[in-house]
């Protein structure tokens, strides 16, 4: 990224031109102050540690990642919880994992979190750190919730999220619905009986005659023997 050329990039490098000192406390301060409130303590550091301390490259390597058309991309490839919506009892700990992709053309940057982003706060963690993840590659995310006592149904949502704190990527989303205890042993007492069912043999079925089974097929033929040794009999008479 040039920065020679914009009026408000050279004011910055008059600025921070200035900053005679190797103190890393001022650099971090310092560079707070050259980009503004949004730039966390922990992004100013990183920003830093990535360009050797070097104040210059520290702004210049800010406005690359924050840049429109320079933030990295991430879409979620599989939900390994197919459910649309996980129906649980309360108070148990699972784990939800998800399938992840850089379909963008720049490289995730260290630093990347999975971040808790809004609904309801159900999960172990609020912040899973991540690996630098190239083009077209993908990774496994992790982590822990545990349902909430109360039943009714909530929602996390997450997002990934940059060092300096700029969202990408698609929105991730953990839906549960907490059942109480009954009605969730009742399901799955009910599911239970159902599979039994399904695995059951079919009973059979006296009342229903099978015209090929040779008692059938021999009834007739022990019928007409009969008829004429009673018809034999009365001419003898």
């Amino acid at each position: 990224m040039d920065v020679d050329n914009d009026p408000l990039d050279q004011n910055l490098l008059r600025q921070f031109n200035c900053l005679c000192t190797t103190d890393k406390e001022n650099l971090v301060k310092g560079l707070r102050e050259l980009i503004g409130d949004q730039l966390t303590e922990s992004a100013a550091v990183f920003f830093l540690e990535m360009n050797d301390w070097n104040m210059h490259r520290a702004v210049g390597t800010y406005f690359d990642v924050n840049n429109e058309g320079a933030i990295p991309s991430m879409s979620l490839v599989r939900d390994e919880n197919s459910e649309n919506v996980l129906q649980l009892p309360p108070n148990l700990r699972f784990t939800k994992s998800w399938e992840v992709k850089n379909n963008g053309r720049m490289k995730w940057p260290p630093g990347c979190t999975l971040q808790f982003n809004g609904g309801d706060s159900i999960s172990v963690f609020t912040s899973l750190p991540t690996t630098t993840l190239e083009p077209g590659c993908t990774m496994t995310l992790s982590t822990d919730f545990i349902t909430p006592s109360k039943p009714g149904s909530y929602q996390s949502k997450w997002r990934m999220m940059l060092p300096t704190g700029t969202y990408f990527g698609d929105t991730i989303w953990t839906l549960v619905q907490v059942e109480d205890n009954d009605s969730f042993q009742n399901e799955l007492s009910r599911q239970l009986v159902e599979s039994i069912n399904l695995g059951s043999p079919m009973q059979s079925q006296p009342n229903i005659l099978n015209p090929f089974s040779s008692s059938q097929q021999n009834q007739p033929e022990n019928q007409d023997t009969d008829q004429s040794q009673t018809n034999m009999e009365s001419d003898v008479l």
